[in-house]
């Protein structure tokens, strides 16, 4: 595939840099074939297998190094991190929810629980620097992984930021689709916070779970590029299905 093609996206797509394809596909590559020397090609070879330019390479190696993912020893090349390489969900990467259970090997569907837009209130006002009445849409879905209950998702998105008109389907595409699409704005960056959780009555019957058992909750606040909150997303993880990896370095 050359440059030009792994470029193409579809009408959807969320804006990816080509580098970070690559990383993509090459640290998906390692975990589903692991190299059996630890050392991966030199990067003209792996910059004419991608059909891709040596800076895109390099860049693309930069991402996987500060993941913990590769290690480069001067003068003796860039080997695979064995152990890192292995862990199929990083708690620091932003992935979509169905890109998640993919990785985790069940086959994802979405299923649209409910929309509406109403006043938010203060706590979420706040992670969106709002006004604690201002109108939010708020949309409420349910992940399955091979069709059974496995992440529940509330996404709150001030109205003022959509300005396009959407149909009610288009609310069962991935969030970020639609705010590309109908909002013209794009999460860059996400600021999460890890919090315990006990399934409320509510909780386990969209989960299939006792009531009061754990869970895994994170709150988290969307950025565009000009640093300001454009979405809110609380999530309800069941650890069936997930359980999140960390990679701490010490600084």
């Amino acid at each position: 595939m050359t440059e030009e093609g792994m470029g193409t996206r579809r009408p959807l797509e969320r804006p990816e840099t080509l580098a970070a394809r690559v990383a993509n596909v090459l640290r998906q590559d390692l975990r589903n074939n692991p190299v059996a020397s630890g050392q991966l090609p030199s990067e003209p070879e792996l910059a004419e297998q991608f059909g891709v330019s040596r800076g895109t390479v390099r860049q693309a190696l930069t991402i996987l190094e500060r993941e913990g993912v590769i290690l480069r020893r001067q003068g003796a090349g860039t080997y695979v991190h064995k152990y890192i390489s292995r862990i199929q969900t990083r708690a620091e990467h932003a992935y979509e929810f169905a890109d998640l259970l993919r990785l985790a090997g069940y086959e994802p569907s979405i299923q649209l629980i409910s929309f509406e837009i109403k006043p938010t209130v203060a706590g979420i006002s706040a992670q969106l620097d709002i006004e604690p009445d201002a109108q939010v849409l708020i949309v409420r879905k349910l992940f399955l992984a091979d069709d059974h209950p496995a992440i529940y998702c509330q996404d709150y998105i001030p109205q003022h930021l959509v300005i396009e008109p959407y149909e009610d389907d288009e609310l069962k595409q991935t969030i970020f689709d639609f705010m590309a699409q109908r909002c013209h704005q794009q999460s860059i960056q996400n600021m999460a916070e890890i919090i315990p959780e006990v399934a409320t009555e509510e909780l386990s019957k969209l989960l299939d779970i006792e009531h009061g058992k754990p869970l895994l909750r994170t709150d988290e606040v969307g950025y565009n590029e000009a640093g300001n909150p454009v979405i809110f997303t609380r999530s309800f993880f069941k650890d069936k299905y997930l359980r999140f990896s960390l990679l701490r370095k010490r600084i």
